[in-house]
């Protein structure tokens, strides 16, 4: 996947080091790409973190790998992983074992020397996802809601966070084609596990969708849905610019403080399918999730059947 800012922060990144490093640089982003299939974004994180490793390794010397070894290996990540926060401590660990699995790949280091990564503690499901009550959802859909094309957009785009989980990056990738009219469903293709699913599709959600194509989408050759609403029209540039979107709904209606903005309507989503007695499985078939692990966190928010299974406190216990 080619990206201008990426390739040109990659060769600024190189240039800082030495040529052999650089090759093997190229070499481990390159195998990333077309061997383990790694979406850009992960690209980016490993590929700051092997360079980093790489200019503290080396210098201005071609690597010599024979020399690396586990003790290195362990204080980098544990001293990167120290200046993050939370889940973040992760990434150094991360990245580096993907480096040392593609050095093994390609004759350079022998097996093994992966395991002298040391694990980041990481207490899953240890937060609450943030979560807006159901009215307070509805509130911030309705509030963008206009008669210009660019609050038809916007309207549009909130109710598909809202109704189907579906994360901001497949908001932004939806094409015409992607929507069937005639069976009432959404095909969504996820860049994150590279799948496709289909989902539902709701009567508000399908009069939004339409309300802007027939009277706010500017007319333009590309099949994306949803386009800029001044010109050039064109397709939205990635993700952020959908969290700004959810971001600017949330303020105007007075939710203030919430990371993560757009991923607020797929908690909701989410929270709303479980309290309506939609199994997990379910749940994880329409948010695209992998694992079921991954969907439990939203038990934590179904309060009302945490009490009804929660033990009473002692009467006497401090």
């Amino acid at each position: 996947m080619n990206n201008p800012a990426f390739a040109k922060g990659r060769q600024q990144h190189a240039e800082s080091l030495c040529t052999g490093a650089t090759q093997w640089l190229k070499g481990f982003d390159d195998h990333l790409s077309q061997v383990q299939g790694l979406a850009l974004g992960s690209r980016k994180k490993y590929y700051f973190f092997a360079g980093r490793f790489l200019a503290e390794f080396c210098g201005m010397a071609a690597p010599v790998w024979s020399s690396l070894r586990g003790e290195d290996l362990a204080m980098f990540v544990q001293r990167e992983a120290s200046r993050l926060k939370r889940n973040g401590r992760s990434a150094p660990g991360t990245a580096i074992r993907a480096l040392l699995r593609y050095l093994t790949f390609a004759g350079a280091i022998r097996a093994g020397l992966e395991t002298a990564i040391p694990q980041m503690p990481r207490w899953r499901h240890a937060e609450l996802p943030r979560y807006l009550p159901a009215a307070e959802i509805e509130r911030v859909v309705t509030s963008v809601l206009d008669d210009t094309p660019k609050g038809r957009r916007n309207h549009a785009i909130l109710l598909l966070l809202a109704r189907t989980g579906m994360r901001a990056s497949e908001i932004v990738k939806l094409t015409l084609d992607d929507i069937d009219w005639r069976e009432g469903h959404l095909c969504v293709r996820s860049g994150k596990s590279r799948g496709e699913r289909r989902l539902p599709l709701s009567q508000d959600v399908g009069a939004a969708l339409c309300a802007y194509l027939e009277h706010g989408r500017p007319p333009c050759p590309s099949r994306t849905v949803f386009l800029h609403v001044v010109s050039p029209f064109g397709p939205l540039n990635n993700s952020a610019t959908v969290s700004k979107i959810a971001r600017r709904a949330l303020t105007r209606a007075g939710v203030l403080r919430t990371p993560a903005a757009a991923h607020l309507f797929r908690h909701a989503a989410a929270t709303g399918m479980l309290r309506g007695g939609v199994s997990f499985k379910e749940i994880a078939d329409v948010l695209g999730h992998a694992s079921l692990q991954t969907t439990a966190i939203y038990a934590k928010l179904d309060l009302a059947a945490l009490s009804r299974v929660s033990l009473p406190w002692p009467r006497n216990a401090p």
